[in-house]
């Protein structure tokens, strides 16, 4: 999702706004892009490769452990009375629904004309109502949903939004640690995934054993909010970012996380005494911003990319640069439309009335 936004202002009236660490939006874009190429390498390779991108599954830990962070950043005020909360939870909503209703609208349209012309859909059983219905719910990510169905990206949004509602009570909890009880959590919560990850498909949990993966990394991102000006200026960042890149050449899934949450340190660490370092990459920044729609993009792009080959007589698999190529130019382009004409409209239009 887009990070900046979620920054735009503390909870509480009384609580001035934060200044935006853009080095995190920057991050997003990043972690969307590892996710992406993960996706376009299993098409075309079968899940073979450069392992680096075998495990780019593991950018959606990113994400976990930045909505921690980020939430925890900008409303440091706890939304823990009753209004407080329901506004808290209609603004996560608005972040999420407008996106999530239009992808899902254009997949329901796309199987509906099939269906009226007669056009036999491949993999039926992943457009059934049953799963549609959990999809608009938010609830196919909690272990409700036996298969990936519709646009199947949305299962971390799903799980996304379990933390959304557990964040008043998770939140109240770590702030009130004291800050060496704060400083166990981390460690304590890559033990927890350590034990998650220990099976045949590692930390790669989706609609069934995503909530064991995401609670442990947002429950991490949300102690760094207060680690994270107590740790040194000079945080190694370099280290960090090596450690993360060994990590997911050689080390197991909790390790490349406890990269991630090492990188995430130290840009929050920098970023609290204003310096930048991904911020001052041309264009990472939009990239960021666009990153959440992007990824709400993948699925309706791979499925239309994969249909104009075969129509072409190819696939994914015999034309990979065709297939990259054609799926990065429509996942980006429908990102762009998502985000200019559902996900900021949506925001301006009804963000001010939920405050």
């Amino acid at each position: 999702m887009d990070v900046a936004a979620q920054y735009s202002s503390a909870f509480s009236i009384n609580t001035p706004p934060r200044d935006r660490l853009h080095d995190l939006t920057c991050l997003r874009a990043l972690t969307a892009g590892w996710v992406f190429v993960y996706h376009l390498n299993l098409q075309v390779h079968g899940g073979a490769g450069f392992i680096l991108l075998h495990r780019g599954y593991l950018g959606v830990d990113g994400f976990f452990l930045l909505s921690g962070l980020v939430l925890a950043y900008a409303h440091p005020a706890v939304p823990v009375r009753p209004a407080a909360a329901l506004r808290f939870w209609a603004r996560r909503l608005l972040r999420l629904m407008p996106v999530h209703l239009a992808t899902l609208g254009v997949l329901v349209a796309g199987v509906a004309v099939a269906a009226l012309a007669g056009v036999a859909i491949r993999d039926p059983g992943r457009f059934g109502w049953g799963e549609l219905l959990r999809a608009l719910a938010l609830v196919h990510g909690w272990g409700f949903s036996a298969r990936w169905a519709w646009n199947y990206p949305s299962w971390s949004i799903s799980t996304e939004w379990a933390g959304y509602l557990a964040f008043p009570l998770l939140w109240l909890g770590v702030s009130r640690l004291p800050l060496m009880a704060a400083a166990v959590l981390p460690p304590v919560a890559l033990a927890v995934l350590a034990w998650v990850s220990d099976g045949p498909y590692g930390l790669n949990l989706t609609f069934q054993g995503g909530l064991s993966r995401f609670f442990p990394e947002f429950v991490a991102g949300l102690a760094l909010v207060r680690l994270a000006e107590h740790l040194p200026g000079a945080f190694a960042l370099a280290g960090a970012g090596a450690f993360c890149l060994l990590a997911a050449l050689f080390l197991p899934d909790a390790a490349v996380v406890a990269g991630l949450w090492c990188v995430l340190a130290a840009l929050t660490a920098g970023g609290l005494r204003g310096r930048r370092v991904l911020d001052r990459i041309p264009g990472l920044r939009r990239l960021g911003e666009l990153s959440y729609a992007f990824y709400m993009s993948f699925a309706l792009a791979e499925l239309a990319a994969v249909a104009l080959l075969r129509q072409a007589g190819a696939l994914p698999n015999q034309a990979p640069t065709a297939y990259a190529a054609l799926t990065t130019a429509l996942a980006l382009a429908l990102a762009v439309a998502l985000h200019r004409w559902v996900e900021r409209p949506a925001l301006r239009r009804w963000g001010p009335l939920i405050g």
